[in-house]
């Protein structure tokens, strides 16, 4: 039996406790300012596509602006990525669709990228090439003449390194990227287990070319027998030519973003230090999430026994937010006020200010979204969806718009409506292409995602790897319309979460350097990005760059074997042996390095 003085004792701990849990609620509700977007600026005020660097400006440091050319056929993908690649790495770009026509005049590029399957090819034309190897100029076949014309053309050979073709056409068990080129570290893309099968989506049928002595191979092809790895088929490789270098890709991996990441550590290879600008951003984008409208009732129940609120709340969020909170990634979560206009349901007032809340708690941010299941009009559907905000007395600024599903016109129609003239930004999933950042109206932006979340395949683990040595950026795109509306078995959520927790935050646990970032935010970044103009000098140990920049301006800096003693101007971060962040405090960083003692494992932080 309690005595009075033990009751009175545990009462007067309950009423602590209660009053510990409701203060913090009440502290909690205080403070979630869940109604103010700190992202909603006047958008006229931002930098516009019109304030883009153009390779015309004067150059800093007095030197020349180094130029890359392209040549091959005309609106190929392979000279898309090339424009692109120098868009973002602040060089001059000039192309040509043949070798004989090719006129830089006084500009010698540093590098010429070549789609070398469009291209003739004879004894003349490789010793156009040698000419301009002769000169310092660096040689990039981001595709190689079919392998019979490979085979009957010596000087051809001799020229991208190739020893002997063993094979026209020889299928593989998987791919080897070898450590020290794109960062990430080492990835053997080869299907062991039957689960892993349908991840496999790599060129597994390619040329057998076995290299000559003195080439450097990065990346081969894993061959079904006991063969010698130095006999491994090549699919990225180098080999030197006077004081230039010829680099070759048997394969189509530069033709989307892929071959951003691997022009520049292409380019990285070739000297003993290079700088040059990136985004710094991870973002993670819940497209579809949530839906304030409980619909598509009978379906949802023969997969789930639940509705869609319930669906959302009991279910997704759990799952998404325990990603979110394993991974260096920011969040930003596109909500539809509803699917289907056509239907009577609606929308609950009470559900849009609890997910306001949940989200504003966690930092993240809420975009909109206007995917829908219906016919409806765009507009017919936004003048919906803002009158149903202004009902729930919740006039949010969005800045941020998924732009997935939508057609061209509906997206302008969307973006001129009156309401959402405070969005900045505009998200897309992946669409095949190499522009990942850039803008899409004079005052928008675009982002496009890297990978889907649910369909982490090893193509779009080599394409995330690239975009991240690139840009330091990464968007993954969670589109949650696809379980609650599922079409089969494999759409609902118990299969893919499987998919998504598998893979989503141990992808990027070697890009945890790189700063976590809403939508809103990267979009701040990306027009810092497009907008400055940059140059470096190696001078022994020191390292000087000066930038045109505002206050987020981010560097790679990869210099292998050596590690940053010092910076001035500026901090350092490591991101793996040999690659550094490093963040401009002004609009001049000093930097000086020293050679890694032999033995000794170093990590900077």
């Amino acid at each position: 039996m309690i005595s009075r003085r033990n009751y009175f004792a545990i009462a007067a701990i309950m009423l602590v406790v209660l009053f510990m849990f409701q203060f913090t609620n009440v502290t909690l509700e205080m403070w979630n300012d869940y109604e103010r977007n700190e992202n909603a600026v006047d958008v006229s005020s931002l930098t516009a596509r019109s304030g883009v660097f153009t390779p015309e400006a004067k150059p800093l440091m007095g030197s020349a602006r180094p130029c890359a050319a392209y040549i091959g056929g005309s609106g190929s993908p392979i000279e898309q990525m090339t424009a692109s690649w120098a868009t973002y790495t602040k060089r001059d770009f000039t192309s040509s669709t043949s070798l004989e026509t090719f006129a830089p005049g006084q500009r010698i590029p540093e590098l010429i990228v070549l789609d070398g399957a469009s291209l003739r090819w004879n004894s003349g034309a490789c010793r156009i090439l040698e000419d301009y190897a002769a000169r310092g100029v660096d040689l990039v076949f981001a595709s190689l003449p079919s392998a019979s014309v490979v085979e009957k053309n010596q000087e051809l050979q001799e020229l991208l390194g190739i020893y002997e073709v063993r094979a026209q056409r020889a299928q593989m068990q998987g791919i080897h990227l070898y450590e020290g080129f794109l960062l990430g570290g080492e990835a053997i893309y080869r299907a062991i287990e039957q689960k892993d099968e349908e991840r496999q989506d790599l060129e597994l049928e390619m040329p057998w070319y076995i290299l000559d002595a003195g080439t450097k191979a990065y990346m081969k092809g894993i061959p079904d027998g006991d063969e010698r790895v130095e006999d491994y088929p090549a699919v990225i490789w180098r080999r030197s030519l006077g004081d230039a270098y010829v680099f070759a890709v048997n394969g189509s991996y530069m033709e989307d973003a892929t071959g951003l990441g691997i022009l520049s550590a292409m380019v990285s290879d070739t000297a003993g230090c290079t700088v040059y600008p990136v985004v710094n951003a991870q973002n993670l984008v819940l497209a579809n999430y949530p839906c304030l409208a409980s619909e598509n009732g009978a379906v949802l129940d023969r997969y789930y026994s639940l509705s869609m609120r319930g669906l959302y709340r009991d279910v997704l969020w759990p799952d998404l937010t325990a990603i979110y909170h394993r991974g260096n990634l920011g969040l930003t979560c596109m909500m539809s006020v509803q699917f289907d206009y056509s239907d009577a349901r609606h929308p609950d007032q009470g559900q849009f200010v609890y997910y306001m809340k949940l989200i504003n708690e966690l930092d993240a941010e809420p975009g909109l979204s206007a995917y829908s299941v219906s016919d409806t009009p765009v507009l017919e559907r936004l003048e919906a969806d803002f009158d149903f905000m202004r009902q729930a007395q919740l006039e949010y600024k969005f800045t941020s718009l998924y732009g997935g599903g939508m057609c061209e016109q509906d997206l302008s129609s969307a973006l001129g409506w009156g309401d959402l003239a405070s969005v900045r930004t505009v998200v897309f999933p992946y669409d095949g292409g190499s522009g990942v950042v850039g803008y899409h109206t004079e005052q928008v932006t675009r982002q496009m995602a890297v990978t889907d979340g649910f369909a982490h395949t090893y193509r779009s683990d080599l394409r995330m790897r690239s975009v991240e040595t690139a840009l330091a950026y990464a968007s993954i795109l969670v589109d949650t319309a696809r379980a609650v509306y599922p079409e089969s078995k494999n759409d609902t959520w118990d299969v893919l979460s499987q998919r998504l927790t598998a893979d989503v935050p141990s992808s990027w646990d070697n890009f945890e350097v790189f700063d976590a970032t809403s939508v809103s935010q990267c979009d701040g970044r990306i027009r810092d990005f497009l907008a400055l103009d940059y140059a470096y000098r190696q001078d022994g140990d020191q390292v000087f760059i000066q930038h045109t920049g505002g206050e987020s301006v981010w560097f790679l800096l990869r210099a292998p074997g050596r590690v940053i003693a010092s910076v001035e101007g500026g901090s350092a971060r490591q991101v793996e042996d040999g690659a550094y962040l490093i963040e401009a405090a002004g609009d001049s960083v000093e930097i000086t390095l020293r050679p890694v003692i032999s033995g000794q494992a170093e990590r900077q932080k």
